[in-house]
């Protein structure tokens, strides 16, 4: 039997996805999620947005980071970013209500993104993926040692995350999960392969990104391999330990993908 379009494209190339994280209306990074250990990067989302698409991002992973903490909302930046580019981005953020999720995809994002939503009501999820398909509705199954954390990292629910990805699969059908590893996140320490290496073999038709810890284009081979279907660039990229063309050249599936690396590469610390 031919493979399917979805199939086939899995198995050509995994997405390349830069982060644009929004805080007080700047584009910064976190480490480990915490924000007073933050670091700008620039005073224009829209313009880091153009940036990454014409350097060939795949998509982008837009975050409000005062809205997922609580403490304000970047509305108009990240639509700021939405308008600034022609390729699909996703919005993240403070999403905690099928209201709020509707109107971010109603206001231009290809896809949203719900965390505390999904872990804390599955009705309203199961609503929210009858609403908007479950292609447009991506789950963040944010952890720290394999427990889901919620409310921008601030609640650990105690959840085992494999078996809540491998739950929403089969009682809502969400088919679209984005897993962070909230030790990893900032730090260029490299993915959490173990968790989201298990997390990829879960059966049935899901797609993971994968997220936290990259910090080299051999860490982008790294999660192709163990079936991805996605990965997000954060602090790597803004501090120039890795950039898009190299890292798709590593999303590339097939004989040609691991070739040998440019002399000069950034080596992780």
């Amino acid at each position: 039997m031919a493979d399917s379009p979805a199939a086939a494209e899995r198995r050509s190339a995994i997405k390349v996805i830069p982060a644009v994280d929004i805080m007080g209306g700047k584009v910064v990074r976190l480490y480990r999620g915490d924000p007073n250990r933050k670091t700008v990067y620039g005073d224009s989302p829209a313009e880091a947005a153009r940036r990454w698409e014409s350097e060939g991002a795949d998509m982008l992973h837009v975050v409000d980071l005062d809205a997922a903490l609580g403490s304000g909302r970047n509305t108009d930046a990240v639509r700021g970013v939405v308008d600034a580019v022609s390729i699909p981005v996703q919005v993240a953020g403070g999403l905690r209500t099928v209201r709020a999720a509707v109107d971010a995809a109603e206001a231009g994002a290809d896809r949203i993104v719900v965390g505390t939503l999904a872990f804390s009501d599955k009705e309203s999820l199961a609503a929210l993926v009858r609403e908007l398909g479950p292609q447009r509705v991506v789950v963040s199954a944010d952890h720290l040692d394999g427990r889901i954390v919620t409310r921008g990292w601030q609640s650990n629910t105690g959840l085992d995350m494999i078996e809540s990805v491998a739950s929403l699969y089969r009682e809502v059908g969400v088919t679209q999960y984005l897993l962070t590893s909230v030790g990893r996140d900032g730090t260029l320490q490299g993915p959490d392969m173990s968790y989201m290496g298990r997390a990829c073999q879960v059966s049935g038709g899901i797609d993971i990104i994968a997220s936290g810890g990259i910090s080299h284009e051999r860490d982008v081979a790294a999660v192709r391999e163990a079936g991805a279907w996605g990965v997000i660039l954060g602090r790597a990229l803004y501090d120039g330990k890795i950039t898009i063309p190299a890292a798709k050249r590593r999303a590339q599936r097939g004989p040609s993908a691991d070739g040998k690396e440019e002399e000069g590469d950034p080596q992780r610390p």
